[in-house]
């Protein structure tokens, strides 16, 4: 590599890093406002708030500690909204000079009351009463095409042991051939 290709390649990466600077001729007017979005009774931070300039639909998002940091004019509004909260509305012209690098903004949970549902399946308690006499809406077996039915061979135990009991099933299970009809 010579000396002219250096020289070309330091000039250039010069030239990218002036441009990567800020520009302050883009915030001329503009006031810069840092804070943090949090709840109002827990004093939690709230992640990802959103941050909209109302006259210019235009803003931003809070960080995941709800920290955020915005260019504004004196004449703008901002909302602050999160999922669950209601949004707060916040002109710039009330916020006092010495709370623009340190505004904490506190929104309040948003709760939902919503009114008891039943659902029936009939349309009155006496139709209720007829298909539940009748059997109706008990599960029947489903049997599926190229599929075995299930076989349940589930036997309930007793809680405890009777030796009459215990006898009788012994019995009962060893019927013998030369008299089918014996019945202990």
């Amino acid at each position: 590599m010579n000396c002219k290709h250096f020289i070309l390649i330091a000039i250039a990466s010069c030239s990218l890093t002036a441009k990567s600077q800020l520009n302050f001729e883009n915030t001329e007017g503009k006031i810069l406002l840092k804070g943090k979005v949090v709840d109002l009774q827990t004093k939690s931070s709230l992640p990802n708030a959103a941050i909209v300039i109302t006259n210019r639909k235009k803003g931003i998002t809070a960080d995941l500690n709800g920290d955020f940091q915005i260019y504004v004019y004196p004449t703008d509004t901002l909302k602050f909204t999160s999922l669950g909260y209601i949004y707060k509305e916040i002109p710039i012209s009330g916020i006092p000079e010495e709370m623009r690098y340190s505004l904490t903004v506190e929104l309040v949970k948003d709760f939902y009351k919503l009114k008891e549902v039943t659902i029936y399946p009939f349309r009155n308690k006496q139709e209720f009463e007829v298909a539940f006499v009748k059997g109706d809406g008990v599960p029947q077996v489903v049997n599926i095409p190229g599929m075995e039915p299930a076989k349940y061979y589930h036997k309930e135990k007793a809680k405890f042991y009777n030796p009459i009991s215990t006898i009788y099933e012994k019995l009962k299970n060893k019927r013998r051939a030369a008299n089918p009809d014996f019945k202990p």
